[in-house]
């Protein structure tokens, strides 16, 4: 944490979401011909791993982004998941009549959204490329003692 800060954050988040668009991809392309339901199962179990793995990099970015506003911008990201389900389901799996087509092209959406984390930058956490532009200074040992003295003799 204190090594990659937020720029880990963004790597892990960003490969979590590759993860899951490639397995949900060749979950896609698996039919009787192509190694049936044990392979199927297979890559639905990595799936899911790279799933989980993209909800916690999600909560592990939300704390720092502004963090006076936590629960506004907890709701958010948690409400962003539940839509993008709904638009995902209404995009590729209503109207599209063959599942393992579906399954593609919800890959394919899954993995736009990992590019978009090379977009992802604050001022005061930095991007997957660099730190942040202004340096946030984090009390030293001394200083900190001299804020309780200080807190102490008053």
């Amino acid at each position: 944490n204190k090594r990659w800060q937020m720029t880990g954050r963004l790597w892990a988040h960003f490969f979590s979401l590759l993860g899951q668009a490639i397995f949900l991809f060749l979950f896609g392309c698996i039919d009787k011909n192509t190694g049936g339901w044990p392979l199927a199962l297979a890559m639905l179990i990595v799936f899911s791993i790279f799933v989980n793995m993209a909800e916690g990099t999600s909560y592990g970015i939300v704390p720092y982004m502004i963090p006076e506003e936590l629960a506004v911008v907890s709701a958010v990201v948690g409400a962003g998941g539940t839509l993008g389900a709904v638009i995902a389901t209404w995009s590729f799996y209503k109207n599209i009549a063959s599942t393992l087509t579906s399954l593609k092209l919800h890959a394919a959406y899954v993995a736009f959204w990992a590019l978009t984390c090379f977009l992802m930058r604050w001022d005061h956490l930095g991007s997957m490329f660099g730190g942040p532009k202004v340096p946030v200074d984090e009390p030293s040992a001394v200083q900190t003692e001299k804020n309780i003295e200080d807190g102490a003799s008053m």
